[in-house]
């Protein structure tokens, strides 16, 4: 069933008005053809470590209250990366919450969940490294209670591996884990968590998890030592059998001794970007402007369906963004939706990129890189790409394949919202009929009978972004 949606009147952004479906012409035969390609069969549930959204429609306005949170609930971590993402952490130095402030114990969590239960779909857990939070376990029992799914961002160097693991599995809303690691080998990893041995530390907890039932994902930042790794990643990926591996820029001042240039990132990219379109379980994770490459995802949607909370209970547009837009324990989600900073943070869009066709899917770059290196816009943005003609994708589907939806759906002004793994579907009123049939009970045909073949374009992007599955 829907969630209802705030009253509050959603406004569009420039940055995310007139983002296209895929548009198809959807054929119907009388045998079961052979199904293309989707994008769910890369995709994980994780994600990247700025939890990037891919969000589509035909005008896609922005909502009226966020529908996913990433909490960060302990500065602590046992790792020492001089590439940390966490904007709380001074390079080099101590966590700092302000003076003398203590992060939010689980009686504060608490609170913070509480008032984002109503909104949210997802959380995302991480830290620091989340499981040294003293109050760990209380924190996770508190989210599962609430029914609220969740997916833990970790280092894998837990103190009570098998303890942890049980307590994970337990738990219905857990969807997996996100593990770092930044290499194929203890070298390369070890060059930026910045600690001896935790390559086989990290590696024994990922295999302790999948024994254990855990989905596990990985998700590595793209640095010097390990740019040439992506294939040796994936191979090692599936040695583990985890799901998948989230490919991630580093976000951050330059580090000579870290960073790649622009060329190198550009070879690793684009290798992951092959290896997705033939179908491996690789994805580039934080946002890239399109005009440096065109990788086929979306950018980042921080600030327009999601935000982050820091371990004090602050709100900034996503983990890596400097800058803070209020405090959950002294506002309302509402509020702070609406507030003067995320507004302004809404309406950064980069000059050169305001008559870019691609803007509604790249969405200009990233602002949190942007923000850090005191700049106007993502140094990697290079000009604005000329206008594409698109034309109808043309599929086949069997029609009597009986279709079940597989997202979680909120009602918006603008009509509903859909949401499964990290894809975002918009959907206008009048396809609403439509997705209330996708129980599995009717087939393509009666589908179309009943609704159009629109109907049938729409189904075809819920496939394609791994939100219908199809029973014969």
């Amino acid at each position: 069933m829907p969630t209802e949606g705030i009253s509050k009147q959603s406004t569009t952004h420039p940055c995310s008005t007139h983002a296209p479906h895929h548009r198809w012409e959807v054929e119907l035969v009388g045998n079961q053809p052979a199904l293309p390609g989707r994008l769910a069969s890369v995709e994980c549930d994780s994600q990247c470590d700025c939890a990037c959204y891919a969000l589509e429609g035909d005008e896609v306005p922005l909502l009226s209250a966020p529908i996913s949170f990433y909490l960060e609930l302990t500065p602590d971590c046992n790792n020492r990366c001089p590439g940390c993402g966490n904007t709380f952490v001074p390079r080099g130095g101590r966590a700092r919450g302000g003076r003398q402030a203590r992060p939010l114990d689980a009686a504060g969590w608490r609170r913070i969940v509480d008032r984002l239960a109503p909104h949210a779909l997802r959380l995302k857990l991480t830290g620091g490294e989340p499981t040294l939070h003293p109050e760990f376990e209380d924190i996770v029992a508190e989210v599962a209670s609430l029914g609220i799914p969740f997916t833990l961002f970790t280092n894998g160097r837990w103190q009570r591996p098998a303890r942890t693991v049980c307590l994970l599995h337990e738990m219905d809303g857990c969807q997996g884990l996100l593990v770092s690691l930044h290499g194929a080998t203890a070298r390369a990893h070890e060059a930026f968590s910045g600690v001896a041995g935790s390559f086989a530390e990290t590696l024994a907890t990922v295999r302790l998890a999948i024994a254990g039932d855990l989905p596990v994902s990985l998700s590595c930042v793209i640095t010097r030592w390990n740019w040439r790794q992506v294939d040796d990643m994936l191979a090692l990926a599936r040695r583990l059998h985890v799901e998948s591996v989230v490919f991630n820029r580093y976000l951050g001042p330059g580090l000579p001794h870290l960073v790649v240039s622009d060329g190198q990132f550009a070879q690793a990219a684009s290798r992951v970007a092959r290896l997705r379109a033939a179908g491996h379980p690789v994805k580039l994770g934080n946002c890239l402007p399109t005009c440096f490459l065109d990788t086929g995802q979306a950018g980042c949607l921080a600030g327009l369906a999601f935000f982050s909370v820091d371990p004090w209970g602050r709100v900034r547009p996503c983990n890596h963004a400097p800058v803070i837009c209020g405090n959950l324990l002294e506002s309302t989600v509402e509020e702070i939706w609406g507030s003067p900073e995320l507004e302004a943070w809404r309406s950064s869009v980069p000059a050169g990129c305001a008559t870019c066709p691609m803007l509604p899917t790249c969405r200009g770059g990233c602002r949190a890189q942007a923000m850090l290196l005191g700049l106007p816009a993502d140094p990697l943005i290079q000009k604005a790409l000329p206008l594409r003609r698109t034309t109808p994708e043309r599929v086949a589907f069997y029609r009597e394949a009986r279709p079940v939806g597989l997202f979680e759906w909120r009602q918006e002004a603008f009509g509903s919202v859909l949401m499964h793994g990290n894809r975002l579907l918009a959907v206008a009123p009048d396809q609403e009929v439509a997705l209330g049939l996708l129980d599995g009970s009717r087939t393509l045909h009666e589908i179309e009978s009943t609704c159009g073949p629109r109907a049938l374009s729409l189904i075809a992007n819920l496939y394609h972004d791994g939100m219908v599955e199809f029973l014969t």
